[in-house]
């Protein structure tokens, strides 16, 4: 029976079979049953012992009487068991199954089968499904097991049904969205198991705290929906539905990088719609909130403080674009030797479309769109007009600051120096550390030298207190600083492009 459904599944997925065959071992098997029966008993063993007898006085789970003796709150010691299961469940399935699904990718690459897997037959994901569903194989067991007695404890905790159901379609979200985001950096280079594990250790801990800690869901909102502790479902569903939309762009780039590994993560096309789609769940996170506050300057304030919590998160989403859209060393100069002998518009559109073209413009046409979808949020702000044009200035400087910095790592990546990445990445760091340890050093508030916050990536604080002319300067000063290394870059490309057609016509290899 067990062959019969061996071949039932491997005519749907051959790579899943592959990895089942591998795993399911008598000895695995065994020790994956074994250690979560232990634990499960172990964790019972634990709890029982805090049952109060029936003389006690006082203890955990004691209910005081008039005659001073306890009564058991079974209640109570269901609920923390049932505690017990919700943290240590999520926290061994996601991250074990992180680590594992890392060190697989990164073992066959060692080996060099994974090359041979990318030229079967097989599609890149149908491959990639079965990896994510094979390799933590033991760790789903293990899991299975465990669930009876999480189901059991739930009941006597009178947690219902659907409350136990959602949180288990949380967790296979959860799971889809850590193991494709595991499977990318193995795809990636990445072969630090133990560091992808801990970084989901720790997101994932995240995450049950807000879950499990209602004060902190109090007002969050999307789009005028609430979600608190009276309708956690819903809080579920929109958890679910954010894992949901972030594994479907992980996926993207997984399809890519499995067939091709030096293709970039996404392409251009897919970059643009990826701001949007992200800049949309921002702006249903904090279109809810405010807007009645009897005090302007109070309004102004909270106003300024959401757009500030955008712009932070934006500046994280578009310093990730850059390392995913930019294209290795050897691309940009083949790329360079076609616009070297190709039209400007052909040029533009390349690099607008293009996937081999440097990527400044489609890095500056996504925060472009970022700022078109917050201006008319801005602009239906319940404030003065002035504090108004102050915000569409900041949103304006964030996006000039963030074509600098793709300019900046795209001349870096120019290199010829094998750590061009790290060059990169330190040089960007050190565009957006040198003006903030500036403004450390000088310890000066907002109010009091606004001009030199302009400069930095706190312009928004800046632009609360500065006057026309500094604001104006600033404008200046930025868009010289992007003119310059444009005309850089632009000279980089020119020579890269002469150099390569000279080479090539002279029968050299391009360096």
């Amino acid at each position: 029976m067990t062959s019969r459904l061996m071949d039932h599944i491997g005519e749907w997925n051959p790579q899943l079979v592959r990895e089942l065959k591998g795993r399911l071992t008598s000895r695995n098997v065994t020790l994956s049953v074994g250690l979560s029966i232990v634990a499960q008993l172990l964790i019972v063993l634990v709890f029982i012992s805090q049952i109060p007898a029936p003389d006690a006085h006082y203890g955990a789970y004691c209910l005081s009487q008039n005659n001073g003796y306890c009564f058991f709150n079974s209640l109570q010691w269901w609920q923390d068991l049932n505690q017990v299961f919700y943290w240590i469940l999520p926290l061994a399935l996601v991250s074990g199954g992180v680590y594992l699904l890392i060190a697989d990718l990164a073992r066959e690459e060692r080996r060099g089968t994974l090359s041979f897997i990318r030229v079967s037959p097989q599609s890149s994901q149908s491959i990639l499904i079965g990896k994510l569903l094979g390799v933590p194989v033991l760790i789903y067991l293990a899991v299975a097991i465990a669930l009876p007695m999480d189901v059991i404890s739930a009941t006597f905790a009178q947690i219902t049904l659907l409350e136990v159901f959602s949180f288990y379609l949380l967790l296979a979200a959860l799971c889809g969205l850590f193991y494709s985001a595991a499977a990318l950096f193995a795809l990636m280079g990445g072969q630090q198991a133990f560091v992808g594990a801990g970084i989901t250790l720790g997101m994932v801990w995240f995450v049950m705290n807000l879950q499990s800690d209602y004060s902190y869901w109090g007002p969050l909102q999307w789009f005028g929906f609430t979600f608190n502790r009276d309708n956690l479902l819903n809080l579920q569903l929109f958890a679910v539905g954010n894992c949901a939309i972030w594994t479907y762009w992980i996926w993207q780039g997984l399809y890519r990088r499995f067939r091709n590994p030096t293709a970039t993560i996404i392409n251009k096309k897919q970059s643009y719609a990826l701001v949007f789609c992200l800049n949309i769940l921002f702006l249903g996170l904090v279109t809810s909130y405010l807007g009645s506050e009897p005090d302007p300057k109070l309004s102004a304030y909270l106003w300024f403080d959401r757009l500030s919590l955008i712009a932070t998160l934006n500046l994280f989403l578009f310093l990730g674009l850059i390392a995913a859209l930019s294209p290795p060393r050897q691309t940009l100069l083949d790329w360079a030797r076609y616009a070297h002998q190709a039209k400007g518009q052909a040029v533009l559109q390349d690099l607008i479309w293009g996937e081999k073209s440097p990527s400044p413009v489609a890095i500056a046409i996504g925060a472009t769109i970022a700022a078109l979808i917050f201006i008319p949020w801005v602009l239906l702000w319940p404030v003065e007009m002035l504090y108004k044009l102050q915000a569409i200035a900041a949103i304006g400087i964030y996006v000039i600051l963030t074509a600098i910095y793709a300019v900046l790592a795209q001349i870096m990546l120019l290199l010829k120096s094998k750590k061009r990445a790290l060059w990169a990445t330190g040089v960007v760091a050190a565009a957006i550390g040198v003006p903030l340890l500036t403004l450390a050093l000088f310890g000066g508030q907002s109010e009091t030298i606004p001009e030199l916050y302009l400069l930095s990536i706190l312009s928004l604080s800046g632009l609360e207190y500065a006057t026309t002319t500094p604001i104006f300067m600033a404008f200046l000063g930025h868009l010289a600083i992007l003119a310059g290394l444009s005309a850089k870059l632009r000279q980089q490309l020119n020579r890269a492009g002469e150099s390569a057609t000279k080479a090539l016509l002279m029968g050299r290899k391009v360096s």
